[in-house]
């Protein structure tokens, strides 16, 4: 992942100059041409770039992101809410927690009751809802990208690797029989990747609209997860673990 802060002082130059040649970031921030290209593409993907020919511009983001995260957010709520409720009777005491930035594990922190409990997270949206209810909160550093009320860091993986938790949250834009659980963006998979790998529990929170959905990056294969959901969908894939929320 190139969000650094060799990366985040491109980002200040760009915003300042709003644009550059490859030639120019090459010989201002010492990068090889096969790094800055790297580094744009991924830039890209954030949206937070675009790439030009022999160079780049940097996106303005003047618009106000709240309305596509209230949008977001505000999606079968209901359900979320539901599902939501049910996570959190999961969560016992001294838990050691990760909770992912999605909308569902966001309702998620409302109905936390264990105590004592220590939560990690990369929802920017999450870390007041936590401090507010005076709960134990790491937040995994580096840039926050509001527009997907998500914190990324250079060393966010290795950070993850080194931690172990009892229980870990996550949501999922897509489930398939085929290609497992899946998101849009390959940043969001690798630190779900992560989390997967470094906790003993793992639930998948997902309404029942994301069932038989195939986006494109798999970061987790069925078996590694159980889904919380708010109904019975049909699936076909009996490798899958279900609880329904009532």
């Amino acid at each position: 992942m190139i969000v650094s802060d060799k990366w985040n002082k491109v980002m200040d130059y760009l915003r300042r100059n709003k644009a550059a040649t490859i030639q120019e970031i090459m010989d201002k921030f010492n990068m090889s041409k096969s790094t800055v290209r790297r580094g744009l593409i991924e830039l890209e993907e954030l949206k937070l770039v675009k790439r030009t020919r022999g160079g780049v511009e940097i996106i303005e983001q003047e618009v106000d992101f709240s309305m596509t995260l209230k949008e977001a957010f505000e999606k079968n709520k209901e359900e979320k809410i539901k599902i939501a409720k049910l996570a959190a009777s999961l969560i016992k005491d001294n838990d050691f927690v990760f909770i992912d930035s999605g909308s569902t594990c966001y309702y998620l922190i409302d109905y936390i009751t264990a105590k004592d409990v220590t939560i990690v997270t990369n929802g920017i949206l999450h870390i007041q809802k936590l401090f507010e209810k005076g709960i134990n909160t790491y937040v995994l550093g580096g840039y926050a990208k509001p527009s997907d009320n998500i914190i990324l860091g250079e060393d966010t993986e290795k950070k993850i690797s080194m931690m172990n938790f009892d229980t870990c949250f996550l949501g999922t834009i897509g489930i398939d029989a085929e290609k497992g659980f899946t998101t849009v963006v390959s940043f969001d998979g690798e630190i779900k990747k992560a989390v997967i790998k470094a906790s003993h529990k793992c639930y998948v929170l997902a309404d029942s609209s994301k069932f038989n959905l195939r986006k494109f990056y798999s970061y987790g294969e069925l078996t590694e997860a159980t889904v919380i959901t708010d109904r019975k969908v049909d699936f076909e894939s009996d490798k899958l673990n279900i609880i329904y929320a009532e």
